[in-house]
């Protein structure tokens, strides 16, 4: 039984840890998430888990050999913290959970390397559309990738192919 506490203890850690960096620092970094379908639903389970992780923290801090007055405290901060963390998540839900880049038009695929020219347009559903860019795309991994404006005046069109593909964004 102690290796199961331990465990759910130690999950929601790395789960909180992981909620912290995506919300913060992942916010700052190049690359995106390839799919908005995974991004959505990425950040629909840290969003929706923090408050539970949180919660589920207190398997590793009401411990038997500590006192009642210690152990209630834990379980009043512990609930505290999991109301305020479900309302910064609320919050944060239209600022985070809508909106993603979406593809227009597949402008130019490299001829050599697995590298696109995309002409994107930031969706933010029912609110319109937040934004437009030219990117070069570059694959990072399996599902992520890291998108670098580009202005197509100036690229070497011995290496690209013009391919002016319909993206994501159907015209009648």
């Amino acid at each position: 039984m102690l290796v199961i506490k331990k465990t759910i203890f130690w999950t929601a850690i790395v789960f909180i840890g992981l909620t912290i960096f995506a919300l913060t620092v992942g916010q700052i970094l190049p690359y995106e998430f390839a799919d908005y379908k995974i991004m959505h639903k990425f950040y629909d389970t840290i969003m929706q888990g923090l408050p539970i992780a949180i919660l589920l923290t207190l398997f590793g801090t009401i411990k038997l050999q500590d006192t009642k007055a210690k152990n209630w405290t834990f379980l009043g901060l512990t609930v505290l913290t999991s109301i305020f963390s479900f309302f910064i998540m609320v919050s944060l839900i239209f600022k985070i959970g809508f909106g993603a880049w979406t593809t227009v038009t597949t402008i130019y695929r490299h001829k050599t390397e697995d590298r696109v020219i995309k002409d994107q347009l930031f969706d933010v559903g029912a609110l319109g559309y937040g934004g437009q860019r030219i990117v070069e795309i570059k694959p990072f991994l399996k599902y992520w990738i890291l998108p670098t404006t580009i202005d197509t005046l100036t690229i070497n069109k011995d290496e690209w192919q013009f391919v002016n593909e319909q993206g994501d964004i159907k015209f009648p």
